[in-house]
């Protein structure tokens, strides 16, 4: 699978985001490795830490990824 990103801000000014999480991320919300392949959608307030991210949801699918980056009308 190829690792896409998906970016955009949300009415509230936090960042959104659709992309695969890195091992600290996993590690900081203790996610098993095996848990942490695929796309998650997160958003991480300003001036926070990279690991500092709340996870909303694990996306099923590379498609499901596309789909709601379409609808979230991030790019």
């Amino acid at each position: 699978m190829s690792d896409y990103f998906f970016s955009g801000e949300s009415k509230t000014g936090e960042k959104l985001f659709i992309a695969p999480i890195t091992s600290d991320v996993a590690a900081a919300h203790n996610i098993a490795d095996s848990e942490s392949i695929g796309y998650f959608l997160y958003q991480k307030p300003a001036g926070t830490h990279n690991s500092d991210v709340c996870i909303l949801a694990k996306l099923p699918s590379e498609d499901a990824a596309f789909e709601l980056g379409r609808l979230l009308g991030l790019s």
